[in-house]
């Protein structure tokens, strides 16, 4: 199987395949071409650099072995000192033994101890204490040489470590799989489409805010992959004990004996506390088979054998025939597959239309399905949920929150182009594996790819530019005292709603959502083995809801000039600077530009109970 162009797209109706093929080498190579490309265009001299951190690995190494050295010495001057206070222990008692009465032993131990007491007070004054200083004066000597060294080196990698910027690792994906396109923004456009066209539900909701989002298309369908904190009340348990002290009386060998007992007793309660997970999802809209609903869960076929995983078969695959023959009783109509390895594996036996379930889900897409649930070594293996709502898949794959897909691009850089080049090329590689994995159980299945959608009216005016999407992932990635309220001690979910929008700037009105923390006591009585009831004491801490808001103004760059991602920033600076704005007062990411608006004014800050 070879990669030839764009219109190769029968390759990825193999998706497994296809990565071991074609895309898992070819990424890598692309990777390496980018990175190859930034040094041409950085003019770095890699041997330069070789040369001066082979200096700095030297220089570390004598370094270390000097502190070492140092340690010894100063550990065996120690030693000596406590000698010398136990010889001097000696002298004293053995002059003492001498008060007492004459004793050979004495006469012994006195001017030997006097003598090694000398002997070691000049190891350490005419020795030791020379040599540490020696010792000590060499090391700082290597380490003003090695900073030096680390400000050489810097210098020679600076020009490579200014041309890293944000989205590299998506033109990367795009220039390996051009089936699958990814936006310069999430804007209202895509979002309107996936609405108005795949029927997306509105996900702007209290409990839910964007930490990272990417949206884009395969042959005209949207999607867009997303990581969200995501907020919900749970409860906690608190407890406390006290200990009781009580006596008891009892006959012993005719005799009346008292004894004196202790107990723990404890108690606890539960109250409510507010708890946050990270949740990360592709959102992909396409309209085959646009009236099946569906959900499944993972199976965790990777961690099973063939052989366990036949005996899992056989022993479901009996229970779903029973379903699907009480089904046609009652007149509703699932029906099990032939396939009973699919059927049980992939499950999603609360679909609500077969005919489309199997126009779905061909032999192709079975055996394709499968082989991504049983891999072990290239993929993930059955790590993914996968949700039907008629137009709108969601898939929840484990793996992509082991992952940060918003990975800055200081990251990447170093002072050791060695480093710089690992960091690069196995990052690059690892999102790639885990957004191409992602990508997979849609793209194993053929009709997606097949169908292409209709046309679409857009609006001709937006309330913003970009999504409410992009609005939370700027804000998110700003720093959060800017917009958390002054007493919230959780985190916080930061909700975004546009105030107005023009001239490639959308303001946004930020609140944050959090809790402030009010210690309380509750008190719990407990019978105790004395037969009295006691009062325990039990501190928990009551979650409050508090709010801010604060405006933040989002500058766009617009997407219809062919720039490259750096000219974006630089272009846009330059006219944040127009403006008189500064670069300290601007958080500039990817695409945007963001800055609180009136900080005095966002000040005024109020709490109100959250319904």
């Amino acid at each position: 199987m070879t990669h030839t162009n764009d219109s190769d797209y029968m390759s990825l109706h193999q998706p497994l395949d296809s990565y071991k093929a074609i895309y898992k080498d070819l990424h890598n190579k692309h990777v390496n071409d980018k990175l190859d490309s930034l040094v041409l265009e950085s003019k770095i001299d890699i041997q330069a650099n070789k040369s001066t951190v082979k200096d700095i690995r030297l220089n570390e190494k004598n370094r270390d072995n000097l502190a070492k050295t140092i340690r010894n010495n100063r550990s065996l001057r120690s030693f000596l000192i406590f000698l010398i206070v136990v010889l001097v222990g000696v002298i004293i008692y053995a002059i003492y033994q001498l008060t007492l009465a004459p004793n050979t032993l004495s006469y012994i131990l006195i001017p030997t101890s006097i003598l090694l007491s000398i002997l070691f007070i000049f190891l350490i004054s005419k020795k030791i204490n020379p040599k540490i200083r020696i010792l000590v004066k060499d090391k700082e000597a290597i380490i003003k040489k090695l900073e030096g060294l680390f400000k050489e080196a810097w210098t020679q990698m600076q020009p490579l470590n200014d041309l890293f910027y944000e989205g590299m690792s998506q033109e990367l994906f795009q220039k390996t799989v051009p089936l699958i396109k990814m936006d310069q923004m999430f804007d209202s456009k895509r979002l309107d489409y996936l609405v108005n066209k795949f029927g997306l539900d509105d996900l702007n909701v209290l409990d839910r805010s964007t930490l990272y989002v990417q949206s884009g298309e395969i042959k005209g369908n949207p999607f867009y992959i997303a990581e969200d904190l995501v907020h919900k009340m749970g409860t906690k348990t608190y407890s406390g004990s006290i200990t009781i002290t009580y006596t008891s009386t009892s006959r012993v060998n005719g005799r009346t004996v008292t004894t004196t007992h202790t107990q723990v007793l404890t108690a606890s309660v539960n109250k409510p506390y507010p708890l946050y997970t990270e949740q990360s999802y592709l959102v992909y809209g396409n309209e085959a088979a646009p009236d099946l609903m569906f959900s499944r869960i993972d199976s965790d076929a990777e961690h099973m054998s063939e052989k366990q995983i036949d005996k899992h078969v056989n022993k479901t695959i009996k229970k779903l025939e029973k379903k699907s023959r009480k089904s046609v009783n009652q007149g509703t109509n699932y029906t099990v597959f032939g396939n009973s390895e699919f059927e049980v594996l992939f499950g999603a036996t609360n679909r609500n239309h077969e005919v489309q379930f199997r126009l779905l889900f061909t032999p192709l897409a079975q055996t394709e399905l499968l082989k991504l649930m049983k891999e072990t070594t290239l993929g993930f293996g059955d790590d993914f949920d996968f949700i039907k709502h008629k137009k709108i898949n969601i898939i929840v794959p484990e793996h992509l929150a082991t992952i940060k897909l918003d990975m800055a691009p200081s990251y990447y850089t170093s002072y050791d182009f060695e480093d710089i080049k690992k960091k690069f090329v196995d990052y690059q590689n690892a999102y790639f594996r885990h957004i191409y994995f992602a990508f997979a159980p849609v793209l194993a299945i053929p009709l997606y790819q097949q169908t292409v959608t209709q046309e679409y009216l857009y609006k001709d005016l937006y309330s913003s530019y970009v999504s409410f999407f992009e609005h939370e992932h700027v804000v998110n990635s700003m720093d959060i005292n800017k917009f958390r309220h002054e007493e919230s001690a959780t985190r916080n979910i930061l909700k975004t709603k546009v105030v107005r929008s023009s001239d490639h700037k959308d303001v946004v009105q930020v609140t944050a959502y959090g809790y402030k923390s009010v210690p309380r006591v509750d008190y719990v009585s407990r019978l105790g083995r004395d037969g009295r009831m006691h009062v325990i004491p039990i501190p928990w801490n009551e979650y409050i809801p508090v709010d801010r808001q604060t405006n933040v103004e989002i500058n766009v760059t617009p997407e219809d000039k062919p720039l490259t991602p750096r000219q974006r920033v630089e272009e846009m600076v330059e006219r944040l600077r127009t403006n008189n704005m500064t670069p300290k007062d601007m958080f500039i990411i990817k695409n945007f530009a963001a800055r609180v608006l009136n900080p005095e004014k966002n000040d005024k800050i109020k709490t109100n109970e959250r319904k």
